[in-house]
């Protein structure tokens, strides 16, 4: 599998913080007040782990991907979501 630099953290792994979400920054997963920042969510910080890595797959072209996931059901509280562009794919299990 073919990696390249996240195009939405610049491999950093850390993205910032969206306007829309600074009043609740202190109660985010992953919040950094030093830099203003979260785990980036195109390359890892959207996975129950929650540990972006500054890599993400690269599409058939050969451009790192930023990715769109679509989410399908797989269980009552279990769904998997798969990148619709590289096939990039990640689950989450909410629990019953």
């Amino acid at each position: 599998m073919l990696m390249g630099k996240c195009p939405v953290c610049d491999g950093t792994s850390r993205s910032p913080l969206p306007a829309s979400q600074q009043r609740w920054k202190t109660m985010l997963h992953g919040y950094d007040a030093d830099t203003n920042t979260l785990p980036c969510q195109n390359c890892g910080g959207q996975t129950m782990r929650g540990q972006a890595t500054g890599q993400v797959r690269l599409r058939c072209d050969g451009v790192p991907c930023t990715h769109e996931y679509q989410g399908r059901h797989a269980g009552r509280c279990y769904t998997i979501y798969t990148c619709l562009h590289c096939g990039d794919f990640y689950d989450i299990d909410s629990g019953d």
